[in-house]
C-alpha cells in the first residue's frame, strides 16, 4: 500500500541514511582520489566541472525540489482522500515531468555551445570545445534525475529509507568502472559516459524498492487532482530556493573559469570533503525529519514539532562544532591523504587546502539549515526559504566580487560561507516569528559552551599536529595517517570531557538517544 502506517522513531532513521551515505562517500571519495590521479587540477577536470554542472543546473535542483515537496502532499492527501488520489496525483507528476524533460533536453542539446559560454566565459580554445562536447553527452542525463527525485520522494514518504540511503553507491561504480574502461580510449569523456550511466544506475536501483509497493505507473494527467495545483505552487518556490545553492556555484565557477588554471578544480576537490560531513550527517538526519515534521505538523502537535526541531538543532551542532575546527586545522593531511597521488601534486594540494579553509567556516550553518529547511517545507512553508535563498544569492554574488580580488579562488569559498551563514540566521528568525519561541537563548548558551571546548580542543589538536609532522621516522602518507588517527582520537576525547564537564543537558540527551537505539538492536 501507498502509505506505510508505522511511524519509525527518526533516529531509526538516521543511522540506517547515515550508514547509506557513508557507503556512498567512501566511494564517492574514490571516484574522486581516481579523477584527481588521472587528470589532477587540470584544465580538463574544470572543463569536466562546467559541463556537469548544466544539466544539474536545468534540472538537477527540480529533481530535488521534487523529493521534498512530494513527502507533505503524500501524507496530507492519503489522510485526505486515501490511496487511489495519491497515485493519480504521482501518475500525473510523472507523465508532465517525462514530457518536459524531454523537451529541455532536445533545447539543450541544440544551445549547448551558447550554454558553456554563459556559464564558463573565461574558456577558450580546447578547453571551451572539450566542455561543450561533454555536456551534450551528459544532457540526457537530467531525466534520470527527475525520476529518481520523485520516486525517492514517494519511498521517503512511507517511510523506506534504505534503498534512497545508498542510491549513491551504484552511481559512483558506475562512473569508476567507465573511467577505468574507457579512458585510454576516450580521455576525459570516459568521465562523461560514466555520470550518465551513474545517473540512470540510481534510478534503476530506487525502482527494485518501489516494486514491493502497490503502485504501477500509468501516463495520465489529471488536471483537477487539487494536489497538482498545490504542488505547482509548492515547487516553484523551493526550486527557486534550491536554486540558490547551484546559482551561487555557477557564479564560483563562472568566475573561477578566468583564474589560473585549476581553480575550479580546487574548488570542487574541497566542497567534497567539507561536504561529507553534511552529507552523511546534517542531510541524513533532515530526511529522516522531514516525514516526522510533516505528520506532526498535519496533526497540528506544534509542541512535539517545536521540541524535535530545538533537539535535532541542538544534538547536531554538539558534532558539527568540532568537526569543522579539527577540518580546519587538519585540512593539509587530509587532503594529502585523500588526493596526493599519480598527477595530483603538492601545488593541487596547496590551491585545494586554500579554498577548504574558508569553506570550513560556513559548514555549522551549512549543516544546520538542511534541518531548518525541511521544518520549513513540513508547514508547506516554501515562499519564505525561496526569499531568502534568493536573498543568499544577492550577498553570495556581491563578497564573490569583493574577495576574489585579495583571495582569487579562496575568496570565492569565503563569500560563500559568510552567505550561508547569513542565510541560516535569517531562516531562524523568521522561523521563529511564524512558530514562535523554538528555546533560541537556551541554544545559544549551550552552542557558547560547544564553541568554547572547540577551540580548546584546536589548540590540542594544533600544537600535536606540528609536534608528529616534525618527527623525522615519520614521512609520506603514513605520517598523514598517524597525524590524523591521534589528532581525531585525543581531540574527540577532550571535547566530550569539556563538554560534559560545562554541563550541556542535550549531551546526555543524545548519548541517551543514540545508546538506546543501539541497545534494542
Amino acid at each position: 500500500m501507498i502509505l506505510n502506517k508505522q511511524f519509525k522513531n527518526p533516529i531509526t532513521n538516521t543511522l540506517l541514511i547515515t550508514v547509506g551515505a557513508i557507503s556512498s562517500k567512501i566511494l564517492g571519495f574514490i571516484r574522486e582520489v581516481v579523477i584527481a590521479a588521472f587528470f589532477g587540477a587540470s584544465y580538463f577536470v574544470d572543463a569536466y566541472l562546467i559541463a556537469s554542472i548544466i544539466p544539474r543546473l536545468l534540472f538537477g535542483v527540480i529533481s530535488e525540489a521534487i523529493t521534498t515537496t512530494i513527502i507533505p502532499l503524500i501524507t496530507e492527501y492519503k489522510i485526505k482522500l486515501g490511496q487511489k488520489s495519491v497515485v493519480e496525483l504521482i501518475n500525473s507528476i510523472t507523465t508532465i515531468m517525462v514530457l518536459l524533460l524531454s523537451l529541455i533536453i532536445i533545447l539543450g542539446e541544440l544551445f549547448a555551445n551558447y550554454l558553456v559560454h554563459f556559464v564558463a566565459p573565461g574558456f577558450e580554445g580546447e578547453t571551451l570545445d572539450i566542455t561543450i562536447k561533454m555536456t551534450r553527452v551528459m544532457l540526457p542525463m537530467i531525466i534520470f534525475l527527475g525520476l529518481s527525485g520523485l520516486v525517492a520522494g514517494i519511498l521517503q514518504s512511507q517511510k523506506m529509507f534504505l534503498f534512497p540511503s545508498f542510491v549513491g553507491i551504484p552511481s559512483n561504480l558506475a562512473i569508476i568502472i567507465f573511467l577505468f574502461l574507457l579512458e585510454n580510449t576516450y580521455g576525459i569523456m570516459a568521465l562523461a559516459i560514466g555520470t550518465v550511466m551513474g545517473t540512470f544506475a540510481s534510478w534503476i536501483f530506487l525502482n527494485f524498492d518501489i516494486r514491493k509497493m502497490n503502485y504501477k505507473f500509468k501516463p495520465q494527467v489529471i488536471f483537477s487532482h487539487p494536489g497538482l495545483k498545490k504542488m505547482g505552487l509548492l515547487i516553484i518556490p523551493v526550486i527557486i530556493g534550491k536554486g540558490a545553492a547551484d546559482i551561487n556555484l555557477l557564479v564560483d565557477r563562472m568566475l573561477a573559469s578566468g583564474l589560473m588554471e585549476g581553480s575550479i578544480a580546487a574548488l570542487n576537490y574541497s566542497t567534497r570533503i567539507y561536504l561529507l560531513f553534511n552529507t552523511i550527517l546534517a542531510l541524513s538526519l533532515a530526511k529522516a525529519l522531514l516525514p516526522e515534521f510533516s505528520q506532526l505538523a498535519a496533526i497540528k502537535d506544534m509542541n512535539g514539532y517545536i521540541n524535535s526541531l530545538k533537539k535535532s538543532l541542538i544534538g547536531l551542532s554538539i558534532i558539527v562544532l568540532p568537526f569543522s575546527v579539527g577540518l580546519i586545522i587538519l585540512r593539509e593531511p587530509v587532503i594529502r591523504l585523500v588526493y596526493e597521488r599519480g598527477v595530483f601534486d603538492v601545488s593541487a594540494t596547496a590551491l585545494t587546502a586554500f579554498a577548504l579553509l574558508f569553506y570550513t567556516l560556513g559548514l555549522p550553518a551549512l549543516s544546520l539549515r538542511q534541518v531548518v529547511l525541511r521544518a520549513y517545507y513540513a508547514l508547506q512553508d516554501t515562499k519564505t526559504p525561496m526569499i531568502i535563498g534568493i536573498l543568499t544569492v544577492l550577498i553570495n554574488i556581491v563578497l564573490n566580487l569583493i574577495l576574489i580580488k585579495y583571495l582569487a579562488h579562496g575568496g570565492l569559498a569565503l563569500a560563500t560561507s559568510i552567505a550561508t551563514t547569513t542565510g541560516f540566521l535569517l531562516l531562524i528568525w523568521f522561523l521563529r516569528k511564524k512558530i514562535g519561541s523554538i528555546g533560541g537563548m537556551s541554544m545559544i548558551i549551550s552552542g557558547a559552551k560547544m564553541m568554547v571546548a572547540s577551540l580548546i580542543m584546536g589548540l590540542v589538536v594544533y600544537y600535536l599536529q606540528i609536534y608528529i609532522g616534525g618527527l623525522s621516522v615519520l614521512s609520506g602518507s603514513i605520517r598523514d595517517i598517524v597525524i590524523l588517527f591521534s589528532c581525531g582520537s585525543l581531540g574527540a576525547v577532550l571535547y566530550f570531557i569539556i563538554i560534559k564537564f560545562l554541563r550541556i543537558e542535550e549531551f546526555d540527551w543524545v548519548l541517551g538517544k543514540v545508546a538506546g537505539r543501539f541497545a534494542k538492536h
